[in-house]
């Protein structure tokens, strides 16, 4: 009985091959059926797949004759997770880290004879391909050992449990790192639009991107590997790495360089850029260049005509720097300093409107806040007017009807004539309304608002104030004043005054010092009281005086209405203010 050769130990690859040399055919004869063929051992192999590495060109790697030039670190966050995959024998599975935002470990792929292990049928052939920590199982044929290398080695003693415990620490540290370098390059970019001037917060990351963009554009117009940007501090004596391409970005986290010894900067500043085709050419290198290359380009930045830094563009080997080249990195340095000053102008477009915008809501308020004018009581009618050349004013008034049925009348004004000055009124304002609802006169009233200036102040809030109090039935009142409010009583024959305004304002001193009158109104006369800006050389106090006394002829039912629209045609230089309170 014949066996076919596929049936036979003989017809296995090895023989075959071994055949095929001897007799120059492939397949070797029928062999007769042996019942005492011994058996042999078998190993499958794998076929040796390709693998596919991505390295550097032929033609720009360098030879082994040429001078070595190191040329930029790997990236540690690749290269720590390397040296964990050959420590541990463990690499980090990335997809499933997109995925599921979790940490997972796989085997990596070693030189162990797959073949082998596959033949066997152990149920713990599985496991121990999943599991590398686990022994691996013995062959029929005897035991089958792994290759042993340090990696392999490691993998004996390291489960998978413990490497992901091991990953999932390691991935908490690298993205820290990877955080607080996204935070570093965005602040390097924002102090680099400091140069010119500052830069919004969100604008630092475009920022940063589009700079990024020019060095690399300006990197492949010169032919280099590398661009770094640095800029000078405030004191122009230091360069400190403010973006980066085509190198670490280990870089921007260097400590500063001295301007003085970096001769290529220097000469960058002076004759706005310079070539250097050899770092290395002569028996002294003088450049002092700031990374580790063999040739490059050094351009000065400059903003307004000023030098605020210099690019730096880097090539691993040396190069004969040409005119396209210089041109090109002087195009790149004026389109760096365009960005830097552009992102600083729209900073300040945007300071500008929100600033803008406060203050219109601070006006806003101050105009909701201001009483209208009205009757106040029985043939009682108050009025009052604040005209400022600012969006906000500086000044207020108040009129009420107090518990015991008096009326009440206030004007007030800060000394300050600047935005600090309207929160020193409202302050004033504030300590006003909480003190007229129990029994008081007007001089307690104003040492009240005195004490809470004192109390609450900074700096010197000063306040000029006039308060005062009227009883609706027979006219007769008391009036306090401190600083430059004037007041003055007038009708339709004349008018005489009340108050002169030359007191000392609120906060002057600990203890206020008010100047107090009584005063009476009859039927048909007005009580006028006016700040500082209704007195002045084209508005006296007789002027005023002579314009209540006309409108009181007329019959105007608001005197202060009438005032107001004789002073329409007088400039407005300063803040006009005025209460006017009428007895029909």
């Amino acid at each position: 009985m014949l066996v076919r050769p596929s049936d036979c130990p003989s017809s296995l690859p090895g023989i075959s091959s071994a055949w095929a040399q001897q007799h120059g055919t492939d397949c070797p004869p029928a062999l007769p059926l042996c019942t005492n063929i011994q058996a042999l051992p078998v190993n499958k192999t794998l076929p040796n797949y390709l693998k596919v590495h991505r390295g550097p060109d032929q033609q720009n790697a360098p030879s082994l004759d040429a001078p070595s030039h190191a040329g930029p670190p790997a990236d540690s966050v690749e290269q720590f997770w390397n040296d964990f995959t050959c420590t541990t024998g463990w690499r980090l599975d990335r997809r499933a880290r997109r995925r599921s935002k979790t940490v997972q470990v796989l085997p990596t792929v070693s030189d162990i004879d797959l073949g082998s292990v596959l033949e066997n049928t152990s149920g713990s052939t599985l496991d121990a391909i999943i599991d590398p920590a686990q022994p691996y199982p013995a062959s029929p044929h005897g035991p089958t050992h792994a290759p042993e290398s340090p990696a392999t080695h490691s993998r004996h003693e390291l489960s998978k449990k413990s490497a992901t415990r091991l990953a999932e620490a390691a991935d908490r540290l690298t993205t820290e790192l990877t955080e607080a370098r996204d935070t570093l390059r965005h602040q390097s970019m924002e102090l680099a639009a400091r140069a010119s001037l500052m830069a919004g917060a969100d604008e630092t990351t475009p920022l940063a991107d589009r700079i990024e963009s020019l060095l690399g554009d300006a990197a492949a117009a010169c032919h280099c590997d590398a661009a770094v940007l640095y800029l000078l501090d405030d004191n122009t004596e230091f360069l400190e790495g403010r973006a980066a391409f085509g190198i670490s970005s280990q870089t921007l986290a260097k400590p500063p360089r001295h301007l003085r010894g970096s001769r290529g900067d220097l000469e960058a500043m002076v004759r706005d850029v310079v070539t250097i085709d050899d770092f290395a050419a002569g028996s002294i290198d003088t450049w002092n260049p700031p990374e580790t290359f063999a040739a490059g380009i050094c351009v000065v930045i400059k903003s307004v005509g000023v030098p605020i830094g210099t690019l730096w563009l880097f090539a691993n080997k040396t190069t004969e720097f040409g005119k396209s080249e210089t041109a090109a990195a002087r195009l790149v340095a004026s389109a760096i300093s365009l960005e830097l000053s552009s992102a600083s102008q729209r900073r300040d477009t945007h300071t500008e409107k929100q600033e803008t915008s406060t203050v219109h809501e601070v006006a806003t308020w101050q105009q909701e806040s201001l009483p209208v004018g009205s009757n106040l009581a029985e043939h009682w009618r108050v009025d009052g007017m604040i005209d400022s050349p600012q969006e906000w004013a500086t000044g207020w008034h108040a009129w009420d009807v107090l518990p015991d049925g008096t009326l009440m009348l206030a004007i007030a004004e800060a000394v300050e004539r600047s935005i600090v000055g309207a929160m020193h009124a409202a302050v004033a304002r504030s300590a006003l309304s909480s003190h007229t609802g129990y029994r008081h006169t007007p001089a307690q009233i104003l040492g009240r608002v005195s004490d809470t200036l004192w109390q609450t102040s900074t700096g010197e809030q000063l306040v000029s104030m006039l308060y005062a109090r009227i009883d609706p039935e027979t006219g007769e009142g008391e009036v306090a004043s401190a600083g430059n409010i004037t007041a003055m009583v007038g009708n339709k024959y004349g008018y005489r005054p009340l108050v002169d305004g030359r007191g000392e304002p609120l906060n002057s001193h600990i203890d206020a010092r008010p100047t107090m009158r009584t005063f009476r109104l009859l039927a048909g006369e007005t009580m006028l009281a006016y700040t500082q800006g209704m007195n002045t050389e084209q508005l006296t106090q007789r002027c005023l005086g002579t314009h209540l006394r006309r409108s009181m002829r007329a019959g105007e039912r608001n005197p202060l209405a009438a005032i107001r629209r004789e002073l329409a045609s007088a400039p407005l230089t300063t803040e006009r203010g005025a209460v006017s309170l009428l007895r029909i």
